[in-house]
């Protein structure tokens, strides 16, 4: 008999309700093999992997429907998969194991259609004995596989990437809580759980790009719920079921939007010590209406087949979806790991396109200098360097040069290296002390009538408009220097940083992190009120960071990083600003080239730079570096692919 505890009228409130479980009896087939319910039917059935001597795909009677011979333990599974083979796309299950007697973490795959069970991958084996493994599935499409180290490591391997190749490379190595038992992934929220031994239970990012940090899902009492130590976890739609073997209880969480509460205690009284449970909801055929199956594992009485009714609340789709480009090519990485790397700027080569550069800010240590192939070129120790813009034919006595601008945060003032045209050396040329506190974000601004300004913002809310020009050294008459005359102030209400100018239209766009986009005009007599562009929110997750603008040959775009959620918002760049799309920057496997997240600066250009950049590019700071884990750098993306991808006039 199965005992329901503490089952909540919360559930009308959640839309997560549950009532009577049912145990039902399994033939002796399925008894004793690590089992798992798939939601692949047989003769309108359930349908099952097992493992042990042999893995088998077997029917509800417990009817071999294919085998591998190959011994293995721990399981999980995701369904369906699209593999390549050749030309051919088949939809199949994949599911992950360890191959015995070797120790080896792999994956097997499934075909229903042709009922072919096949061993698909093998993972290099980890130096350290698997404690448990999980696959994921995140909104990229491509399949990962998380290894459990008790001793608090896990490995995250890549093994099939958005074209259906199964290939294995290492993403990352990452903390865990240590004595970790069992992991599993929700793939619609990102979301990795993991489950420590006499703790509780953690939540933190499954994605490759996710940030350091967790969160408590649930602790053992008297922290938490949890009346005993957590074995085994099975994550269903908006939910998480886990496995108390001492206590012979189940505990279901409703996980929707992300808030973890425990909804019902299952006593499990014909269990001896329940360690594995295994998941699957499957559609009753009646509308809305769906059951959670579940097995539950137990070394001692063998496998439980219980069924219990599963409402899914319906979850509120976004205004927006977001669409996934990879990159073209990334640049050598920072010297050395941390938060360093931040804006970059592009310097078109007038007459050779494809030498033109990327130029880049260290915040911790000065201004780097790529080329189109991602190289460093040339650097700069110059400061704790945050924001940098670029602009061309300033004069400089009797010369006409490119500029690159960067604020300068170690003293408050803006940092200046003049451009050869030509070769496209950079050169320290000065700077030009502010007044403001704590200076931060910054760009240029350059008017038909050739005059430059410098336009830094501070964490005050503040901005300046500094008008730059160069006079003679009065030590040196062959030495020039450079001026800065302020000629107009403006504020956000709380820290910007993101700025960019239309030099074309006279406008800027500035970003302040927590609240919005806002522009302003950006001659000196244009006013000191900013005007909204677009409020942070679900479509713009804070914190809004950089901004750059493509000058198409129809219409020109604002690229805003959509810090909060990894992704960047395309909008018009004229009233009323309409919202052209949302993209994120996935990883390319065949490249080699991560994908990219918690980006701070960027910068676009509508210039054709040659082959894949005929159309111009994007370029992004990556404030994750994986594949292999490596300090920060940045990444370039062929405009192509985004307008392509948004449907862009």
């Amino acid at each position: 008999m199965i005992r329901l505890r503490n089952s909540l009228i919360a559930c009308l409130f959640t839309g997560f309700c549950l009532s009577a479980v049912a145990e039902v009896n399994l033939p002796a087939s399925l008894k004793s093999a690590t089992l798992a319910p798939l939601p692949i039917h047989h003769q309108q059935q359930l349908t099952y992997l097992a493992l042990g001597d042999v893995i088998h795909w077997r029917d509800a009677s417990g009817k071999s429907l294919a085998q591998l011979d190959q011994p293995a333990e721990l399981l999980d599974w995701r369904y369906p998969v699209k593999l390549q083979s050749g030309k051919i796309k088949t939809s199949e299950l994949v599911a992950a194991t360890v191959f015995l007697p070797e120790q080896q973490p792999g994956l097997v795959a499934l075909d229903p259609a042709t009922g072919k069970l096949r061993e698909l991958l093998r993972v290099p084996t980890p130096e350290f004995k698997i404690e448990n493994l999980c696959l994921s599935r995140t909104g990229c499409n491509h399949l990962s596989l998380y290894l459990l180290d008790e001793r608090g490591t896990a490995e995250h391997w890549l093994v099939v990437d958005v074209n259906g190749k199964a290939a294995a490379k290492l993403l990352r190595r990452l903390p865990i809580a240590p004595n970790s038992k069992s992991c599993a992934v929700d793939d619609e929220q990102d979301l990795l759980f993991i489950a420590e031994e006499g703790i509780g239970i953690w939540a933190q990012g499954a994605s490759e790009e996710s940030a350091p940090g967790r969160a408590a899902v649930d602790l053992q009492k008297p922290f938490g719920k949890l009346p005993g130590s957590v074995e085994s976890l099975a994550v269903v739609p908006q939910g998480l079921v886990a496995a108390i073997a001492e206590e012979k209880q189940l505990a279901l969480y409703s996980t929707r939007e992300s808030q973890f509460k425990q909804q019902q205690l299952i006593d499990l009284p014909n269990t001896d010590e329940p360690e594995v449970v295994k998941a699957v909801v499957v559609a009753d055929g009646v509308a809305d209406k769906n059951s959670l199956k579940l097995i539950v594992g137990d070394e001692k009485t063998g496998n439980h087949y219980l069924s219990l009714p599963w409402n899914i609340a319906p979850q509120k789709k976004p205004n927006h979806s977001i669409v996934s480009v990879t990159p073209d090519v990334q640049t050598d990485v920072m010297a050395r790991f941390g938060d360093a790397a931040d804006d970059p700027a592009i310097w078109v080569n007038k007459k050779r396109p494809q030498k033109s550069l990327v130029i880049g800010t260290n915040k911790q240590q000065g201004l780097f200098v790529y080329d189109m192939q991602g190289r460093e070129v040339q650097h700069f120790n110059t400061g704790k360097l945050n924001n940098v813009d670029v602009r061309y034919g300033v004069p400089f006595g009797k010369k006409v040069i490119d500029i690159a601008v960067a604020t300068n945060r170690d003293d408050n003032s803006l940092a200046i290296y003049t451009i050869d045209p030509k070769s496209g050396k950079l050169a320290f040329s000065g700077s030009v002390a502010t007044d403001l506190e704590e200076i931060y974000g910054f760009c240029l601004y350059q008017n038909s009538n050739g005059a430059t300004y410098a336009i830094p913002n501070a964490k005050s809310g503040e901005f300046q408009q500094i008008q730059l020009t160069v006079v003679a050294d009065q030590t040196n008459k062959n030495a020039w220097v450079w001026q800065g005359k302020k000629v107009r102030s403006f504020f956000v209400k709380s820290q910007p940083e993101g700025c960019v100018a239309d030099d074309k239209n006279q406008r800027l766009f500035v970003g302040e992190e927590d609240e919005a986009v806002w522009t302003i005009g950006a001659e000196p007599n244009a006013g000191t009120q900013v005007e909204l562009v677009l409020r942070a929110g679900d479509l713009l997750v804070a914190d809004v960071e950089g901004m750059g603008i493509y000058q198409g040959k129809n219409k020109n775009y604002l690229v805003v990083s959509s810090q909060g959620n990894n992704s960047y918002v395309i909008l018009e760049a004229t009233a009323p600003y309409k919202t052209r799309g949302v993209i994120r920057i996935d990883l390319d496997a065949e490249r080699g080239i991560d994908g990219v997240s918690e980006t701070d600066g960027l910068e676009v250009t509508h210039a054709n730079l040659g082959g894949v950049f005929g159309e111009g590019m994007l370029v992004v700071q990556d404030g994750h570096k994986v594949m292999p884990e490596a300090p920060q750098n940045f990444k370039y993306i062929s405009w192509e692919k985004i307008r392509s991808a948004l449907q862009l006039d």
